[in-house]
């Protein structure tokens, strides 16, 4: 069960999402009905694996644990993360506790008859695709509706959580003073954060005018 958990003096940050602002994805929130792209990814694809506008609505936003794991998830494929000043990162919460399968115990995925690795895993695309559509679709869980997957993230194997059809459900943080907690990666309250961040995964963390993000 995901729930939240107010900040402290000791724990700042807790569940965010980096992402780069675009018609598509306007804020943090936003969920992505297109596909199937990534690992855990829902949707139905057409004929053939191709991905799509899902046509019965299914949706999924990825958020992390904290802004290492972000980072990770969002530029852990290249030697350097290229942030340019579009990048934002917002601090998530839900507004009621959803249920998630928790796929990070040992055995888990096993005794749903999933792959041992399914989030982790160096395995195919369509294949964790599929995994994750039987799971949405058959509902492993009983008594509960399953709102996504809580896993290790690859880069850091920090945690993660791959959400499904939680638009009402969640909500950009605000703090006591009202403010809205989402910040562009170049704010000098963000930057040292990303750059330790980055360095604690083998990175480096680049400010760039453009990324390849940019339209």
């Amino acid at each position: 069960m995901w729930r939240w958990r107010d900040p402290t003096s000791r724990r700042l940050w807790a569940w965010c999402r980096i992402y780069h602002p675009s018609p598509h994805t306007p804020d943090g929130i936003t969920h992505r009905t297109f596909g199937p792209l990534h690992r855990l990814d829902p949707h139905l694809p057409v004929s053939g694996g191709a991905p799509r506008v899902c046509p019965d609505g299914r949706s999924v936003l990825y958020v992390a644990g904290n802004i290492a794991t972000a980072i990770g998830e969002v530029f852990g494929d290249f030697p350097a993360a290229a942030v340019c000043p579009r990048y934002r990162i917002a601090l998530l919460r839900p507004t009621v506790p959803l249920a998630v399968l928790d796929l990070r115990g040992q055995g888990t995925a096993m005794r749903i008859g999933a792959l041992p690795s399914l989030a982790t895993g160096d395995y195919p695309r369509p294949r964790t695709q599929q995994w994750a559509r039987a799971i949405y679709e058959d509902q492993p869980v009983a008594r509960r509706r399953i709102h996504g997957i809580y896993y290790d993230a690859a880069h850091s194997n920090g945690p993660a959580l791959a959400l499904w059809n939680t638009e009402s459900r969640i909500e950009v943080v605000h703090n006591t003073r009202g403010d809205l907690q989402d910040f562009a990666l170049t704010d000098p309250r963000m930057w040292p954060r990303v750059v330790d961040a980055a360095v604690g995964l083998g990175m480096r963390a680049d400010l760039v005018p453009r990324c390849p993000q940019c339209p």
